[in-house]
């Protein structure tokens, strides 16, 4: 079983871990070099799974962490391509309709009414596909753990096996996920809403959040690799 608590608490062990998450929070303000905070949960993930989750890693080899973030943004960004392709051939389609509704009222309408249908269609189509790549997150982290290889990641059979080595505990991962965003999309949502300064927080809060969650999902990806055996062989 996964050890929530575990994972929720381990960084606190670490007594330099204030200063790292601070290096994580402003590593995750600079474009690009963001994707250093997914190789940082690559190389938690193994420390982790080797028993060695405290204390945390640290942010001497950049590099490595930036190369392995960027590989692993690659293999989101290649299963992301069929929403990318249906969303841009829809917006198309959505903005002939909209010239469209410049004609008679009749037609206007209709236009209208296709291009509302088509946005929604989408806007729904594209949430189910988020939560489809929220669901093979963990498995392609810890394929890529394993292998360190984009075509390896890309090979959804194999994915597919790691997420049902133990079903509830992939689940309880998945279902973390997409919690811990889901509030603090919330927290963020609602401080945005005060001017100025609830803006200026939730950007602080969602910037600090960044590499906690990198450090949770490493850990819990290694505890689920490490309690299964054949996963763990291999890594």
């Amino acid at each position: 079983m996964i050890d929530i608590g575990r994972a929720a608490q381990h960084p606190t062990e670490d007594q330099n871990w204030l200063s790292k998450l601070g290096i994580g929070a402003l590593i995750a303000l600079v474009p690009i070099l963001n994707f250093a905070l997914s190789g940082y949960t690559i190389e938690h993930l193994k420390n982790t799974l080797n028993g060695m989750d405290v204390p945390l890693p640290a942010w001497d080899n950049l590099g490595e962490k930036l190369v392995n973030g960027l590989k692993v943004f690659v293999v989101t960004f290649v299963f992301a391509l069929p929403i990318v392709l249906l969303t841009c051939i829809i917006t198309v389609a959505s903005g002939g309709l909209a010239a469209l509704s410049g004609g008679t009222d009749q037609l206007g309408d209709a236009a209208l009414v296709g291009v509302g249908v088509l946005t929604i269609a989408v806007s729904c189509l594209a949430a189910l596909y988020g939560l489809f790549l929220a669901y093979l997150s963990p498995a392609i982290y810890i394929q890529y753990a394993k292998t360190k290889e984009i075509s390896a990641c890309l090979r959804v059979g194999e994915l597919f096996s790691i997420a049902r080595a133990n079903t509830v505990d992939y689940l309880t991962i998945f279902a973390i996920f997409i919690g811990f965003a889901f509030v603090l999309g919330l927290v963020v949502g609602v401080l945005n809403i005060i001017p100025c300064l609830g803006q200026i927080l939730s950007l602080l809060i969602a910037f600090l959040a960044a590499p906690y969650l990198a450090v949770l999902l490493g850990h819990m990806c290694g505890q689920y690799a490490r309690n299964n055996s054949t996963i763990k062989s291999a890594v």
